[in-house]
């Protein structure tokens, strides 16, 4: 059934998050979701560093990254249903609690999971580069459609009002994420010095 509404939510079929908004079983579904896309993006980071060319700045690699990924991936999931919740009911009257916008964003990472298919394009000096960054454009811009369709069947709601707190929340996870980075990791927004 996991296989089945992930491939059904990637697809873009509506009828599946009406499934999942139904389902108060299926939270521990959408967990595995998240922990399978956070798996996907941890292990193709690490191969995409284990073969970087040394001069890239990317052998500072280590478990903190790693651990960060995880985080990122989990974090946004969390903060992203609860920033959609709140402007979808707020603002745009959705009909939605906060359990059911989470499972079904949950479901909507399944697009997510090709980017397994950037740890063979690590291998492939320099194209394997753009490739793998053309696969993870494509992995997230499909993830956002996925997301906006989500979004609007939970809650009922149009898919302009959907659109709308999407990139409301791209906006604000953005804002965070460099806010977090420029806390924790102050040395990536040096300027390299002369």
């Amino acid at each position: 059934m996991l296989a089945d509404r992930m491939f059904r939510a990637a697809m873009l079929d509506p009828l599946v998050f009406d499934e999942i908004k139904e389902d108060r079983k299926s939270l521990p579904q959408a967990v595995q979701v998240i922990l399978i896309v956070t798996v996907v993006s941890i292990v193709s980071s690490l191969v995409q560093v284990l073969n970087a060319p040394v001069e890239t700045g990317l052998e500072d690699f280590d478990l903190t990254n790693v651990a960060a990924a995880g985080a990122t991936t989990i974090g946004s999931w969390l903060l992203w249903a609860f920033l959609a919740y709140l402007l979808g009911t707020g603002v745009f009257g959705g009909t939605a609690s906060f359990m059911e916008l989470l499972r079904a964003l949950g479901f909507a990472q399944a697009p997510s999971v090709i980017n397994i298919l950037a740890v063979p394009l690590a291998f492939i000096p320099f194209a394997g580069a753009v490739l793998g960054g053309l696969l993870g454009l494509v992995a997230s811009l499909w993830t956002l459609f996925v997301i906006v369709v989500a979004t609007r069947q939970t809650l009922g709601i149009s898919t302009g009002r959907a659109t709308i707190i999407s990139l409301v929340t791209v906006v604000v996870l953005v804002v965070a994420y460099l806010a977090v980075t420029l806390a924790l990791f102050p040395e990536v927004f040096e300027l390299p010095s002369q």
